[in-house]
């Protein structure tokens, strides 16, 4: 049987795991550097919303698209594709679609 306690320590277990991910791949940290960090982070999340909950909607995808374009070099595919979190095809349908 799921609890509320079972559910709010699988949610926080998840988060850490999410943030430690994310943190060791945006900013290359080590996975012990980024555990320690997303550790510091989530504790500042429930301090500033305490219990309630958080809905995080997804950013645009036309500003992440026109950041995209603006950082092309024409070079960068794979740098751009690792850091936005795409493929190195939806990358070049992006920058392509933009100079039509």
């Amino acid at each position: 049987m799921m609890t509320t306690l079972n559910r709010d320590a699988d949610t926080a277990v998840e988060l850490h795991r999410i943030l430690t991910a994310s943190l060791t791949r945006r900013f290359r940290l080590s996975e012990k550097a980024a555990s320690v960090l997303a550790d510091e982070i989530a504790i500042e999340v429930r301090n500033e919303v305490g219990g309630s909950e958080v809905y995080i909607p997804a950013p645009s995808k036309r500003a992440r698209n026109e950041a995209i374009r603006s950082e092309f070099r024409g070079n960068n595919l794979n740098e751009l594709a690792q850091k936005y979190g795409l493929s190195r095809r939806q990358v070049e349908r992006i920058v392509h679609d933009f100079r039509r």
